[in-house]
């Protein structure tokens, strides 16, 4: 975690990825909020858009995720990407049930990485309710497999509240927070 007290020198990839990485976090919040209305009300508001929408949002948010711990660094990407590797066997496969399946397991890939973001930055925020998006998420592709939707618009609803909480403290902090001591992560 960075200490406030540090003020690294920035270089302009440094900024640029700690705006990939906010913005990441504020699309995946935009984008359960819009799906938890969707749910709740009956509206389309993003339909088969989305998936690409998690998808893209948490892929951006941990390739751009800064963390000094090497054995947390390579785990936050790699959640993403299994999400990503079993999202892309649904392009082949001709059974619409097997393909349905394969995309909420690859939803429940980067729900997994949401929710790291969400542990990770409670540490920074403290903000209550961060540490039970795990529940919030995975009750969330639970009530999608069972086709339960009501229940899962109302566990996306309260977990959009938390991570657009989340993501608003960490736009209001300066990028330099992001960042840190460089030297305890660059190789």
């Amino acid at each position: 975690m960075a200490s406030p007290d540090h003020i690294p020198d920035m270089e302009a990839l440094d900024r640029l990825t700690v705006i990939l990485y906010r913005s990441g976090l504020s699309i995946f919040s935009l984008s359960i909020a819009l799906e938890a209305i969707e749910l709740l009300s009956g509206q389309s508001l993003l339909g088969s858009w989305y998936l690409p929408l998690v998808a893209a949002s948490s892929g951006i948010a941990s390739a751009n995720i800064h963390l000094y711990d090497p054995r947390f660094r390579w785990f936050f990407p790699l959640v993403s990407w299994i999400g990503f590797i079993v999202l892309a066997f649904i392009v082949p496969v001709r059974s619409p049930e097997l393909a349905a399946w394969l995309s909420v397991l690859s939803l429940a890939f980067f729900y997994a990485g949401a929710s790291m973001f969400a542990l990770k930055e409670y540490f920074c925020f403290r903000v209550p309710g961060l540490p039970l998006m795990p529940i919030f998420l995975g009750g969330a592709v639970l009530f999608r497999w069972s086709g339960f939707s009501a229940g899962e618009g109302i566990l996306l609803a309260v977990a959009a509240l938390l991570y657009s909480w989340m993501a608003w403290a960490k736009w209001k902090m300066p990028l330099h927070f992001d960042i840190g001591d460089k030297s305890m992560y660059k190789i």
